[in-house]
């Protein structure tokens, strides 16, 4: 029997049950006696996501074979910790703004951004602990250490002209795609899957995140700020060279290199200024090429689900890869 693939629409319609159960489990697990832990977790916990890990996860232990109550718990695991890194990103990156509404920073302070943070991973370590599976413990252990990398990585580099897509890919899969792996191979695992569905899963999980991410980086320069909950080019503004700007300074030629490496040098651009950088990403094919990278790891992605037998969740799976290359927000 075959499955048709569906629109995003019709990914989530179908999921529309599991992420209730997951909704009401990201806020009764917000629970505290410090009143201002909750509070602070709903800000961000609730402001609209797209639930886009969770779900990963929701599919991939189905398409595997596991429709249990362990998918959502390692949902919310899993919610948690992407919620954490935003909390912490938002204070690294002065960031104000967040899925269109202020940031936790911003309303709460750097201070309590960063502790409600390290709570949200703390209570995902202890979710995950009552569930005592090791393997998944090892999973979100080593996705931890990746994401913190990936911060570090990102502090050191973003601003460096000199960049190497290479480098930046290992940014963009610490910071980003590690936790989507983590979600896919995790999934695998609740089917108790064996070592060789485990690492198809996973590397699942790595490609379409990298293309999540460099989506990402073309809609920070194509985006409205409608569409992306946040002013648009704020990468530039934060000085970040993210993989089309990479491109068009591999591209450009020396004036216009130069240009850019003095202005990613300073501290602030003024508006004028990151419209010099937009234009050169414009100018180079900068979106062009990062649109074509995002496309080849979601198609290389797809392939790993080759093996699985077909089901609903694993077409649902290949819509949301898909969807990762069409998306506006």
């Amino acid at each position: 029997m075959g499955y048709e693939p569906q629109d995003i629409e019709g990914v989530f319609r179908y999921l529309q049950g599991d992420l209730r159960k997951v909704e009401k489990a990201l806020v009764s697990n917000l629970k505290s006696p410090v009143s201002l832990i909750p509070v602070v977790g709903k800000h961000i916990t609730l402001s609209g996501g797209k639930r886009f890990r969770p779900a990963v996860l929701l599919l991939s232990a189905e398409a595997c074979g596991y429709k249990g109550p362990r998918r959502t718990v390692m949902a919310v695991v899993t919610e948690y910790m992407h919620t954490a890194t935003l909390l912490h990103d938002d204070v690294v990156d002065l960031g104000n703004v967040r899925r269109g509404r202020p940031s936790a920073n911003v309303v709460f302070g750097n201070s309590v951004s960063v502790l409600v943070g390290d709570f949200l991973f703390a209570r995902a370590s202890q979710l995950m602990t009552e569930d005592g599976d090791i393997d998944v413990l090892g999973i979100y252990a080593r996705t931890l250490v990746s994401l913190t990398e990936g911060e570090v990585l990102q502090l050191m580099r973003s601003s460096d002209p000199g960049i190497t897509e290479k480098d930046y890919l290992r940014v963009v899969y610490n910071k980003t795609a590690s936790l989507i792996a983590a979600a896919s191979e995790t999934g695998a695992v609740l089917a108790g899957a064996g070592k060789s569905l485990r690492g198809r899963m996973y590397e699942y999980g790595k490609s379409v995140g990298i293309a999540f991410q460099l989506m990402d980086d073309i809609l920070d320069y194509t985006g409205t700020e409608k569409q992306l909950g946040k002013p648009p080019r704020q990468d530039l503004r934060e000085g970040k060279v993210t993989l089309p700007l990479i491109w068009a300074l591999r591209e450009a030629g020396p004036a216009d290199r130069k240009a850019a490496a003095t202005l990613l040098g300073r501290g602030k651009r003024t508006e004028r200024e990151i419209s010099f950088l937009a234009r050169l990403v414009e100018k180079n094919g900068g979106i062009e090429y990062t649109s074509r990278t995002a496309r080849s790891y979601v198609d290389r992605g797809k392939r790993f689900l080759d093996g699985l037998p077909e089901s609903r969740a694993r077409a649902a799976l290949l819509s949301l890869s898909d969807y990762i290359v069409s998306r506006t927000h």
